[in-house]
């Protein structure tokens, strides 16, 4: 009686030994991932003070022109006209 209570408990440690080594690691938030970049880009940015590399401009966030003339047409498209 006791060797199938063991048998039992080690096949459910086998298993999930098992379980806990193939469970994929976990997707980073969106805000860890901005977290992350501002540390690495903090040190970059101390890294070539050190080295005395002058610092770069950083890059502007405003839309391509491309993209402000697709804003434009669609937004053309969605006026409505009477009948």
């Amino acid at each position: 009686m006791t060797t199938i209570v063991l048998v039992g408990v080690a096949g459910f440690l086998v298993v999930f030994a098992i379980m806990v080594k193939t469970r994929k690691p976990k997707k980073p938030e969106k805000w860890e991932k901005a977290q992350i970049v501002k540390q690495l880009l903090a040190l970059s940015e101390r890294e070539n003070k050190v080295k005395g590399i002058p610092r770069q401009q950083s890059v502007s966030h405003r839309p391509t022109p491309r993209r402000r003339a697709a804003a434009a047409s669609t937004s053309s498209s969605r006026t409505v006209r009477p009948a």
